[in-house]
């Protein structure tokens, strides 16, 4: 996600931890660029998710629905947006 310089990453995987649901495990941020491609003022982090049910495998749509809600979650609390 690409959020401003100032928002402090911790708070990014935090807030992802609060969204992710009842399938998601962990959050890690692995990197965190600033350059070319990324607006000034801004910086993109690459967050590693982590789900998973003890029940039963995850169906695509889990995935994608444990992901939408963290991603929309991010973007409302930080005016983070998804890196082209």
């Amino acid at each position: 996600v690409v959020v401003d310089e100032a928002v402090a990453s911790g708070d990014i995987v935090n807030a992802c931890l609060e969204q992710g649901g009842e399938f998601l495990k962990d959050a890690k941020l692995f990197d965190v660029y600033v350059g070319k491609g990324v607006e000034e003022g801004k910086k993109s982090l690459a967050i590693a998710l982590t789900l998973q049910s003890l029940e039963r495998t995850l169906e695509d749509a889990d995935i994608a629905g444990a992901v939408d809600a963290i991603v929309a979650h991010v973007s409302e609390k930080f005016g983070a947006a998804l890196r082209d």
